[in-house]
């Protein structure tokens, strides 16, 4: 009877074990983001969302904000971006780089499932689906996925490229006309979207469809030249040296970006990898991947020609480490390629068997993608948010080493002052009032305060705080500000600190570091001593410091308000 029963129960089917697979990768990169998600502005977002702002809350005419909207920027006309920002302030009076950045990621969920639309079965979908999630959500893209001011138009063009390509491939007027929005959407994200155009011909002229070469034809020159009107390369992005060796630079350089995601943008050895993607998608083409997935193809000759573009654009500033943001394509082009290797080489009757021999290799890439990227990650999150905190600190650029807010001297300061006082933007508040369990005194934590600063804004100040023998973890350290009538508890900015684990010899303690900023507006005229808390789940170890903050004096000086060994 038992074995009788066991064997009516249905069995789960294969597809929804697949689609579980592919959701690991993807749920990774989703908590990674969000774990990291900062309302912070960072470098490029200074001119190009917050200046632009600016000058639309002054005021102008329409006619300027034309011009604002299409203004070229390093050869791109982020008119897209443009308005999306414009929108947002339009809807809120503000601006959150957080909704900027989650609209961008969106985006690169929205071109996998366009391209999955594009393939006929689910079973094929399915094997798509796979290959996309390993392919494309890993730590290399790194600069897409947790800065908005790469995520909201690197992420974006391949969504529009892929939904006008998809359009074309599918047939019909209708479609025909959504792909060409989705073309002049493309066009105006970044320069490579321009690219939209001639491999939408071809596809046409290959699939007989003449006509409609005409009205593809008129609209793609008309968006061309209102792209190429008054458009200026920049002088250091100029390609110059049109000699053998020159060219020779500029397709070596070409196949580095083709071959960049398997060399974790290494670029000593990445031209190996990317002849071997041109012979592969070669060679598919020739063997008729194009004819039985003419979408998926079509976008992985559009990753081609896009980093072509590219190499054009960035060879005279491009670094021994291709950057991060434009790995993207040659992560998609790369997955493209497999999975039409992968359809090149299954049977109808077994659907998964190649997908599940090469399922082995997608993993080992995912993982060593996020292994090799994940210092470089870290180290771009930190370069982003110390500064950020470092200026909330002391209300001015120059104290957080090598890293900056933005480039120029004294620009975060100038415009981030503009912003706050019309309301579009200010710097968020790190840290904030905790509840944490009951503590008790601990004499063998270990304990560490430096640049304890008072002024008329702010306190602040930074250090470590460990307990023996035990992991330190990101959101465990609290800031206790003790006084005759109060005990506060608020929360830290987490840090990592691999130095100090080093130089103490243990491991355990590599995320022991933490930044406390608060407006001093939110703390009543007392005297508080300083003290560090580690939260313990059910408990809390507190130490007190010799660290102290007095601000019962209204006539104290901002030099001596903080005292302390």
């Amino acid at each position: 009877m038992l074995s009788s029963s066991r064997s009516t129960l249905p069995r789960p089917h294969p597809i929804f074990g697949w689609a579980l697979l592919a959701a690991i990768p993807v749920i990774y990169i989703v908590v990674r983001v969000v774990a990291a998600s900062r309302n912070i502005v960072f470098w490029d977002e200074f001119d190009s969302v917050l200046a632009f702002l600016l000058r639309l809350d002054s005021g102008v005419g329409w006619q300027e904000v034309i011009t604002r909207l299409f203004q070229l920027d390093s050869e791109h006309r982020t008119v897209t971006s443009r308005l999306i920002v414009a929108a947002g302030y339009g809807l809120t009076g503000k601006v959150n780089f957080d909704v900027i950045c989650a609209i961008g990621n969106l985006a690169l969920c929205a071109l996998c499932a366009i391209l999955l639309a594009a393939v006929p079965s689910v079973e094929r979908r399915v094997r798509l689906g796979v290959v996309l999630a390993f392919g494309l959500f890993h730590l290399e893209s790194y600069e897409a996925f947790f800065w908005s001011g790469a995520s909201i138009d690197h992420f974006m063009v391949l969504m529009f490229a892929g939904g006008a390509i998809a359009g074309v491939a599918h047939g019909g007027r209708s479609t025909l006309a959504g792909a060409g929005l989705f073309g002049l959407l493309g066009t105006f994200t970044l320069a490579h979207g321009c690219v939209i155009w001639p491999i939408g011909a071809v596809m046409l002229w290959r699939a007989g469809r003449r006509r409609e070469l005409v009205p593809w034809g008129a609209l793609a020159a008309a968006t061309l030249l209102v792209y190429f009107y008054g458009f200026e390369i920049e002088a250091a992005h100029q390609v110059r040296d049109f000699s053998p060796v020159g060219l020779a630079r500029l397709a070596q350089y070409w196949l580095a970006l083709l071959g960049g995601p398997l060399t974790f943008g290494g670029r000593s050895v990445a031209p190996i990898f990317g002849l071997a993607l041109l012979g592969l998608l070669g060679w598919l083409g020739w063997r008729g991947a194009g004819k039985r997935n003419p979408a998926v193809m079509a976008m992985a000759v559009f990753a081609l020609a896009s980093l072509a573009l590219i190499a054009i654009g960035r060879l005279q500033v491009a670094g021994p480490q291709i950057q991060s943001r434009y790995l993207i394509l040659g992560s998609l082009a790369w997955s493209l390629a497999i999975f039409l290797l992968i359809e090149h080489r299954t049977q109808t009757t077994r659907p998964f068997r190649v997908l599940a021999w090469s399922l082995p290799g997608l993993v080992a890439f995912n993982i060593a993608a996020n292994v090799q990227s994940a210092h470089d990650t870290e180290a771009f999150l930190w370069s982003r948010d110390y500064p950020a905190v470092r200026f909330k600190q002391y209300g001015e650029e120059g104290h957080a080493g090598p890293f900056q807010l933005h480039p120029a001297k004294d620009r975060a300061r100038t415009v981030l002052a503009q912003t706050a006082a019309r309301g579009i933007y200010q710097l968020p508040r790190f840290c904030r009032p905790a509840t944490v369990a009951e503590s008790q005194p601990s004499p063998d934590m270990v304990t560490y305060v430096t640049d304890l600063t008072v002024n008329e804004a702010t306190i602040g100040f930074e250090g470590w705080a460990m307990l023996p023998a035990q992991r330190s973890r990101r959101g465990q350290i609290h800031v206790v500000l003790k006084s005759e009538k109060s005990f506060l508890v608020y929360s830290t900015f987490a840090v990592a600190r691999p130095d100090v684990a080093k130089a103490f010899k243990e491991p355990l303690w590599r995320y022991c570091g933490y930044n406390f900023v608060l407006k001093r507006e939110h703390l009543p005229p007392e005297n508080f001593q300083v003290g560090l808390l580690i939260e313990q789940g059910d408990h809390s170890e507190l130490k007190m410091t010799e660290h102290w903050i007095r601000l019962k004096s209204a006539t104290s000086s901002a030099s001596s308000l903080a005292t302390g060994q």
